[in-house]
C-alpha cells in the first residue's frame, strides 16, 4: 500500500503532466468562433488554469520531498513543470525576436 508521501509524489507527477496536456487539449477542443476580445479572454483562462496546475504540482512536490521516502515521481513532475514554463518563455522570446526583425528600428529622429 502506498504511503502518504508516495501519493503526494504521484500527485506532483500528474500535475506536471497535466501542465503539458491541458493547454493544447483545451485549445484543440475550442470549436467556437469568438470575437477578438473573447479570444484573448479564452487564452488568459487557459494560461491561468495552467498556472494553477503548475502551482499545485509544485506544492505537492515540495510536500513529497518533506514526507516521502521515494521522490522520483515528484522530481519528474517538478522537471515537467519547469520545462513547460521554460519552453513558454523561450517561445515568447523567439516570437519577439522574429517580429522585431521585420520592423524598422525607431530612432526618435525625424
Amino acid at each position: 500500500m502506498p504511503s502518504f508521501g508516495d501519493v503526494l509524489a504521484a500527485g506532483a507527477l500528474v500535475c506536471g503532466l497535466a501542465t503539458w496536456i491541458f493547454p493544447p487539449l483545451r485549445i484543440a477542443m475550442s470549436w467556437k468562433t469568438r470575437s477578438s476580445l473573447a479570444t484573448v479572454g479564452f487564452f488568459i483562462g487557459v494560461f491561468v488554469i495552467t498556472a494553477y496546475l503548475s502551482a499545485a504540482g509544485l506544492l505537492l512536490a515540495l510536500l513529497a520531498f518533506a514526507f516521502a521516502e521515494h521522490t522520483s515521481s515528484a522530481w519528474f513532475g517538478l522537471f515537467a513543470i519547469a520545462a513547460f514554463w521554460v519552453s513558454v518563455v523561450a517561445a515568447m522570446i523567439y516570437d519577439d525576436i522574429r517580429r522585431s526583425r521585420g520592423q524598422p528600428k525607431e530612432t526618435g529622429e525625424h
